[in-house]
């Protein structure tokens, strides 16, 4: 082949003309198959004058020497090392030059990979573990002669080709630590050049990716020092475009597996990435600021205990944090769609305000927060006032308990003085704020919404609120839509109001995207109205109507999809009776569409709306929709349009060509290395899982519309369970796989189906006649259980998410709650779920593992008290602990063998997070937790924790709080029944505890469970109990006014009394069946209790007819009814 003819078709690919590159791609093809392609190549791209041949050239070489390295000759891959290794020495071109030292770095590992494919071979000889072998010689004798030259020039070319070397080949350069070590610790100390300082950098960071053994980490952590300030010495030297890298290094460290790498060096890198980040020049890249910002939020997410014990070093964090959002320009009115184009630094402080939120404790990080966001609050600077409210809606979800217990009224009050600032940026961010704050708080928060919603209505019908759709105007829907959501039944006389504004609204814009924020309220408003939302439904019909009656074309579609959705929450809120026949018409017609509309925006909407059809529908829903639903989930789960194949990228740009100028060539290149490729079988199969790693991407629409196919099949087989069972193999195929789904919010709907699909099987266990049909559920439900079990308790043992680890309990707890004795048929898998819960309450899950090195040092420190927890620690531990109580159930009733041991583990264990100075949400958890796991206890499993938690609730009767309170006084009352006699011992110091808090309670919830817990007590030992003095402290505070599910424990004591006791109990009859009349038909009274009440009464009418006629004519009309129809109720 002559390198003219090669020549000739290298740039015919640089040509714009479409048939000249697909000839030239051919004959290029067919020369890839002479043994002289590889040599003809180097040949070109060392003597070529055209800069553009030479990059084609080296691209073609490489690509060909990765895919072809097992057909290429012997002699042919050593003369091309021999040639690269002396090109590299005088090319001059930097980008030639980049090409090279990739080829070397391609061929060095598969220099090394053939070796040791020849180590094994020749396994039975002795060979010294550091022995150099084979061609590595070469690399490293010139890598040795080059760093030792006096000439910078040719330094610098050595310690470049060490870092590819220690790139490509990263594991056996650590075989030779000690040599690199002091190599890189002299560069480090003397800094020739910038370019030796950075290779020096590249070399260790190399290294450090490929850490694995402890003896190494020393050593490494020895030079953090030094790389820190070399780090800070080319941030100042070096020009913007060439610090792009500098902080992998960092990344590298974090990432390491290994602890004790960082150590005590940990303050010293916060500094520099908050240097970086706060360069606000064009010294530094916005992405390396990022990069700096991404550096700290891992901080916080990984070395958690460091923060904490040296508290100094948040402070100037969360400073920098201000600094940064207050110097960002943010227009409030830029016409973006939304938050995710905010400026890239300010997202990346956003993500550290988030990551700090979530991982330290509240206790300790929000009063530092707050001490430097109160000043900006107050500040003349709009930017500084601007960015204490960002910094407000970064930390609120993460905090929100501690927020909302400690500084809910100047939070709250902050915000109503943010949306009324005059400037628009400072009130756009208050907006957000507040957006966030409804987002995650309840309870207290709802009485503000009587200062703050006339606030928002008033923003909403500005004329230039109404008329443009931008950042702020996002803003306002979005915190109406989410103030809504949290108001309670006192405030929600202010909807009907907003409702007002948004129909002037929607009826006075002539914006579409305003229309479809309208729009997008209505879902919420629906939820807290429920069927109260029916007399405002027609006119929100009259709005969608249009929407929904016409093909949508591009610019229409958003408003379109916006309509289902809205729709589908309005049938999830206020049911069929309202809106059947719209919901039918909507689905018939977005199903006839399904195959024009290619927009994963469009099939999302269109699966919301056939989950919320089958949840309003139910065995009513067109068995032909269904099936035509179910196909089109299917269709998009199974669906590859989420992977981006980076290849397809290549064929716009070249990955190490800095300039478009030969794009078009890359289609070619690319076919070329394919045929050259086919040739063989791939054998570099150690990495290629990493290459298609590094190829695919998730694209969002896409993945979106995966999570919104794999809810509504989990709404679909929640209540379409029989119409669907023929497609019962697919669907737990799908579940599965979207278990394992590279997106957190798949993979969390897919547990919440994979749940939905067990408890809808096993109910159809229940509801079938046929012994047959009854026999095969049951069957099958065994075998998902067996199947779908350990899969979830691997996800919660596993996950790195807490959230999903969260959800993927509360799955578990819901498939207990369903089958429950049926799971004694699968002991092995109760036993699976009970350890599942042990592992999150001792912290042993991977999601809530940590690398700081103060865990070495500690050891189970952090388990013992749950001191310095997060937020959404305590939730993930609240959650698994919340599982004990069914559990305990199941387990105690089949007497299974692993329950007294496992009780002996995990009691002590939850009340030793009731340390000294424990916070509200533990102790309540703590009480509560431990007094519904006794309630399902007997008398023999009790007894060797009766001394410690008669101890702990009898303590927390006085606690500070309401809700920890009554936790510890229903825990009592519920010791007293399980234990049985053991405890009557104590009456009388529990009555004396009991007396003491009663006279001076005021939470009515409280006294109903006091009264419990002296019924409860009466019932165990009526003889231990002073009745002539507890009755009438029982009947003072009785009826029940809050927690009515106290009635079954108060009428089974009432009863015990009329037929033990009748003397005691005589002159309170009156009063009993008044009681009794008033609950007995409140919705609020479990049905267990309405049995026992109807007994009750009856056996007063039965037994004292007189006396029971007398007090019914003291009645209203209404509770005589009640009365009369119980009394004849079979």
């Amino acid at each position: 082949m002559q390198s003219t003819t090669l020549i000739h078709w290298l740039s015919q690919l640089t040509e714009p003309d479409t048939e000249k590159v697909k000839q030239a791609t051919k004959q290029l093809q067919n020369l890839s198959l002479t043994n002289d392609f590889l040599l003809q190549l180097f040949h070109v791209l060392r003597s070529e004058q055209n800069d553009q041949i030479r990059i084609l050239a080296s691209v073609l070489l490489r690509r060909k020497i990765t895919k072809s390295s097992a057909t290429i000759p012997k002699d042919i891959h050593e003369t091309l090392k021999h040639l690269l290794l002396e090109q590299i020495q005088i090319e001059s071109n930097q980008r030639i030059r980049k090409s090279l030292f990739e080829l070397i770095g391609t061929i060095a590992k598969q220099d090394l990979q053939h070796e040791v494919v020849e180590k094994k071979k020749k396994s039975s000889k002795k060979q010294n573990k550091n022995e150099v072998t084979g061609g590595w010689k070469e690399y490293l004798h010139l890598c040795g002669t080059l760093v030792q030259s006096t000439d910078l020039k040719q330094l610098e070319l050595g310690m470049q080709l060490f870092a590819t070397l220690a790139t490509y080949c990263g594991k056996f350069v650590l075989e030779h630590w000690p040599h690199t070590f002091n190599l890189i610790t002299t560069m480090l100390k003397t800094r020739p050049s910038t370019v030796v300082c950075e290779q020096a950098l590249i070399i260790l960071t190399s290294l450090v990716k490929v850490l694995e053994q402890k003896q190494y980490v020393q050593t490494i952590a020895d030079l953090v020092p030094l790389a820190n300030e070399t780090i800070q010495h080319l941030f100042v030297n070096l020009k913007a475009e060439n610090t792009t890298n500098l902080l992998d290094f960092y990344e590298a460290l974090l990432d390491c597996e290994l602890p004790n790498v960082i150590g005590a060096h940990l303050q010293s890198i916060i500094s520099t990435c908050l240097q970086v980040a706060l360069r606000n020049d064009e010294s530094v890249l916005e992405s390396v600021r990022y990069n700096g910002l991404s550096i700290l939020a891992e901080i916080c997410r990984q070395k958690k205990k460091v923060l904490l014990k040296n508290q100094a070093i948040l402070p100037p964090i969360i400073q920098a944090l201000l600094q940064i959002i207050s110097l960002t320009s943010i227009d409030a009115n830029s016409t973006t769609d939304d938050d995710e184009d905010e400026p890239v630094v300010v997202a990346g402080a956003n993500h550290v305000l988030e990551a700090m939120s979530y991982h330290l404790s509240p206790e300790k990080f929000v009063p530092l927060v707050i001490a430097q966001v109160e000043p900006m609050l107050q500040s003349s600077v709009a930017n500084e006032r601007k960015a204490a409210y960002y910094v407000l809606s970064g930390i609120i979800d993460g905090c929100c308990d501690y927020i909302n217990n400690n500084y809910l009224e100047p939070y709250m009050t902050a915000l109503k003085m943010g949306l009324q600032d005059p400037s628009s940026d400072v009130s756009s961010a208050a907006l957000l704020a507040l957006g966030e704050t409804c987002a995650v708080l309840e309870g207290e928060i709802s009485k503000y919404s009587v200062q703050i919603l006339p606030i928002l209505m008033e923003l909403m019908i500005k004329p230039e609120n109404m008329q443009n759709h931008n950042l702020k105007v996002i803003r306002i829907y979005y915190a109406v839509e989410e103030i809504i959501g949290v108001l309670n039944e006192e405030h929600q006389h202010t909807i009907p109001e907003v409702l007002r504004v948004l129909f002037h609204v929607h009826a006075s814009t002539t914006n579409t995207k305003v229309r479809e924020l309208v729009l997008a309220v209505y879902p919420a408003i629906s939820i807290v109205m429920k069927d109260k939302f029916a007399p405002y439904l027609e006119p929100v019909i009259t709005q969608l109507s249009p929407n929904l009656s016409q093909k949508p074309n591009a610019e229409s579609l958003p408003v379109f999809c916006t309509s289902l959705n809205t729709l589908a929450s309005l049938c999830r809120a206020v049911g069929t009776d309202h809106c059947k026949a719209i919901l039918i018409q909507a689905l018939e017609f977005s199903l006839n569409l399904y195959g024009e509309i290619d927009e994963p925006e469009f099939r999302s909407a269109v699966f919301a709306l056939g989950g919320a059809a089958s949840r309003v529908l139910k065995n009513d829903f067109n068995s032909v929709h269904i099936s035509k639903i179910n196909a089109h989930i299917f269709e998009s789960l199974r669906s590859l349009d989420w992977i981006e194949d980076l290849a397809a990228t290549e064929t716009r740009k070249l990955e190490w060509v800095e300039e478009e100028e030969i794009d078009t060539t890359a289609s070619g290149i690319n076919d070329i290395a394919e045929a050259s490729g086919n040739e063989e079988n791939d054998e570099d199969n150690s990495d290629n899982d990493e290459l298609e790693d590094e190829r695919m991407t998730i694209e969002n629409a896409h993945v979106e519309e995966k999570a919104a196919a794999i809810e509504a099949l989990g709404d679909i087989v929640e209540n379409c369970m029989v119409t669907v069972w023929a497609n019962l193999k697919d669907i737990v195929e799908h579940i599965k796989n979207m278990l394992e789904f590279p997106n957190l919010q798949c993979s969390q709907n897919a547990a919440t189906a994979a749940g939905n699909l067990l408890i809808s099987i096993h109910k159809m266990t229940t509801q079938t006649q046929i012994t047959n049909e009854k026999q095969l559920v049951q069957d099958e439900c065994d075998r998902l259980l067996i199947d779908f079990i350990p899969t979830l308790c691997t996800i919660i043992n596993t996950s790195s998410s807490r959230s999903m680890a969260q959800i993927t309990l509360d799955v578990v707890k819901s498939i207990l709650e369903e089958v429950k004795l049926d799971m004694l048929k699968h002991v092995t898998l109760l036993e699976k779920i009970a350890y599942t819960i042990q592992k999150v309450l001792n912290y042993k899950t991977k999601c809530q593992q940590e690398d700081d090195e103060d865990n070495e040092e500690s050891g189970d420190g952090r388990e013992q008290d749950g001191d310095d927890d997060a937020e959404y620690d305590a939730m993930l531990i609240s959650t698994g602990g919340d599982l004990l109580p069914i559990l305990t159930s199941i387990a105690c009733t089949g007497k299974v063998a692993f329950l007294p041991g496992y009780l002996h583990s995990i009691i002590p264990k939850l009340q030793k997070r009731l340390r000294h100075q424990a916070s509200v949400s533990d102790r309540s958890f703590v009480i509560g937790v431990l007094a519904e796991t006794v309630q399902n206890m007997n008398d023999i499993l009790i007894t060797p924790h009766l001394q410690s938690l008669f101890t702990m609730f009898y303590q927390y009767l006085l606690d500070d709080d309401d809700e920890v309170r009554t936790n510890a006084c229903f825990g009592m009352g519920i010791l007293c029944v399980i234990a049985n006699q053991q405890l009557v011992g104590q009456y009388e110091t529990i009555l004396s505890r009991l007396s003491q808090v009663l006279i001076k309670e005021t939470n009515i919830r409280m006294i109903d469970n006091i009264c419990s817990c002296l019924c409860r007590m009466i019932v165990v030992s009526p003889k231990h109990v002073p009745l002539g003095q507890v009755l009438p402290v029982i009947f003072q505070h009785l009826p029940l006014r809050e927690d009515f599910a106290e009635a079954n424990s108060v009428f089974t004591c009432l009863s015990l009394l009329y037929e033990q006791y009748f003397t005691e109990i005589e002159p309170y009859l009156p009063k009993c069946i008044e009681m009794a009349a008033s609950i007995i038909d409140d919705e609020r009274v479990l049905p267990d209790a309405v049995l026992i009440i109807r007994d009750f009464l009856r056996s007063i009418y039965t037994k004292h007819s007189v006396a029971f006629v007398q007090v019914m004519q003291t009645l209203n009309e209404p509770l005589r009814v009640i009365v009369t129809k119980h009394l004849q109720t079979n």
